[in-house]
């Protein structure tokens, strides 16, 4: 039991100081890399569902759920270019004591029309998180009797704040090229988050900083034929002693280009540096978007896991509205 809860510790000590949440289908949780995404696409709307279970094989598995909801806003003053506005609530939960972090962000970003088909984005984020525990779930040394391990025995361990609530600032920057002639798109950028350094405390005047997290990446669709096209989207997280480095590509086809009931199929793989491999799979149907991930654990931790990584679920509506006619002729009635 000592080893274990000096495992425990350990993944406590890493979770708190380093890694955010993180998707393999990072391309489909825009609002989790940067605040200045939030309105960079083709339509007016999107919500977007998220759920990653990871590590199967070990005792307690990861989940990891997050939920997103953007929206452009064309003003008047704003003449070519317009606002963006979104929000995100994230909850993630590991380990025997439950250790669980629930964030609720808030993002605006302005996005100015460089030329005909491109926009430079700046975007803001608020964002308010809690961590929690449940320390009776645990077991400690002291619970050790007469050289025997009693779990109702008491022990003094004691942890003087269950759970602790934080604020953090984050921004970021967003160039996005969508020519009207072609499926081509690209979304280059990066942001930050935790530019406040937020403190988290669990044992009482021990607060721990939460480093800030950047997050580089370039996301990008290229139209080879009337039915095809290329994906590649690479990512890249910085966070205090972690670093993750991610690269995805895949093949689309387009059964149906109708648009009114368009319908494709994306195929693809990519690698987690020193991490893990990824198999997924995107499917288009009208406004809506499916996408599954798998991974392979390749690390270390591979002897833990048996290589099974765990799946990732998303899902994607978007809404466009219809525009009103640029020019008003009246006809008149006689």
């Amino acid at each position: 039991m000592r080893y274990l809860l000096f495992i425990f510790l350990l993944l406590l000590s890493t979770a708190v100081c380093s890694q955010d949440i993180h998707f393999s289908q990072f391309y489909n949780a825009p609002l989790s890399q940067n605040a200045a995404l939030a309105g960079a696409m083709d339509a007016d709307q999107r919500l977007i569902a998220n759920y990653r279970h990871q590590w199967f094989s070990v005792p307690v598995p990861y989940e990891t759920f997050a939920a997103s909801y953007d929206q452009k806003l064309n003003l008047r003053k704003l003449k070519n270019h317009y606002l963006g506005i979104g929000g995100q609530f994230m909850y993630d939960q590991a380990g025997d004591a439950n250790l669980n972090w629930s964030q609720l962000a808030i993002h605006a970003a302005f996005h100015y029309k460089v030329s005909d088909n491109s926009y430079l984005s700046a975007g803001l984020q608020l964002r308010f998180g809690q961590r929690a525990l449940k320390p009776e779930q645990l077991y400690f040394g002291d619970q050790y009797v007469d050289n025997f391990f009693d779990p109702d025995a008491p022990s003094q361990e004691n942890f003087l704040n269950t759970s602790a609530a934080y604020f953090s600032l984050g921004s970021g920057l967003n160039w996005y090229l969508e020519p009207t002639d072609t499926r081509s798109r690209i979304w280059i950028g990066v942001g930050g988050q935790h530019l406040n350094s937020p403190t988290i405390d669990f044992l009482g005047g021990d607060e721990v900083a939460l480093p800030i997290l950047i997050n580089a990446y370039a996301m990008g669709l290229l139209q080879i034929h009337e039915h095809w096209d290329i994906a590649a989207n690479v990512s890249s997280q910085l966070q205090g002693p972690y670093q993750e480095y991610l690269f995805m590509s895949g093949a689309r086809y387009h059964l149906s280009l109708d648009k009114h009931q368009s319908m494709a199929v994306q195929l693809g793989g990519g690698y987690r540096l020193e991490d893990a491999m990824i198999a997924y799979l995107d499917i288009f149907y009208n406004s809506w978007k499916f996408g599954f991930s798998y991974d392979l654990n390749t690390s270390p931790l591979q002897r833990a896991t048996n290589r099974n990584g765990g799946p990732e679920i998303s899902l994607q509506y978007l809404v466009t509205l219809v525009k009103p006619p640029a020019e008003f002729k009246i006809c008149p009635i006689f």
